[in-house]
């Protein structure tokens, strides 16, 4: 018994040390997370926003662009001369088996004020509640026509001082869209051609959020991977 204790304790402690290791790892990776406010702990929901400011984003350069700051856990953006928008800074994002969703409130404007712009495969969509005049919601661009052209067009009112929460979601067959509990968009993807409207839209990728002369507020940003 004796000997055997003896080797047991001399096997244990290079084992404790391998243990100790990968667990000072793994706590080093949680912490450099959590500190980006873009995980969130016991669950794969990803938040992209941490409330507190614009970590894992960059305003997007568009021409005229209103001013956008972070105040009471809340993106806002000023009414720029036309988009105005933040973007994904990084790329380390799924490409398909996802659901990207944010909330989002309009102050003042007549035009779209949650734009979310996301991957597709190996390219890019963008998903516009309120475009062309305020009433237009649908995805650009399909087979080169924008979402006032395209079979995902729709009417919608949208309120001022009231949040609305948009959803997609993407997968190798289907781009669905949600407003609220409303899916506002089913589309098939079989011999189908997307890409992002040619413009300055096209500066919002991988993942962006954009208005169109409006005074926006946007929330609760996250990216939700789904089984296939």
């Amino acid at each position: 018994m004796g000997c055997r204790h003896f080797v047991g304790r001399r096997l244990m402690k290079p084992l404790k040390r391998i243990f100790e290791s990968r667990a000072a790892v793994f706590a080093g990776l949680l912490i450099a997370a959590l500190g980006t406010g873009c995980v969130t702990p016991g669950g794969s929901n990803t938040e992209l926003f941490n409330g507190k400011d614009l970590t894992g984003w960059e305003v997007t350069d568009f021409a005229g662009g209103g001013a956008i700051e972070v105040k009471d856990g809340e993106i806002h953006i000023a009414m720029g001369e036309l988009i105005s928008g933040i973007n994904l800074a990084h790329e380390n994002i799924p490409r398909t088996n996802y659901e990207l969703s944010a909330e989002a409130m309009k102050l003042d404007g007549n035009d779209f004020f949650c734009g979310l712009t996301f991957p597709v495969g190996d390219t890019y969509a963008s998903f516009i509640p309120g475009g062309w005049g305020g009433t237009v919601v649908g995805i650009s661009s399909i087979d080169g026509m924008d979402a006032s052209e395209n079979e995902t067009a729709t009417f919608k009112e949208f309120k001022t001082h009231q949040w609305y929460r948009f959803r997609v979601r993407v997968t190798p067959g289907k781009i669905q869209c949600w407003m609220d509990d409303e899916m506002v968009v089913d589309l098939l993807l079989e011999d189908r051609s997307i890409a992002p409207r040619p413009g300055p839209i096209e500066l919002s990728v991988p993942i962006g959020i954009t208005s169109f002369q409006t005074v926006t507020r946007i929330r609760n940003i996250r990216l939700q991977p789904i089984k296939p």
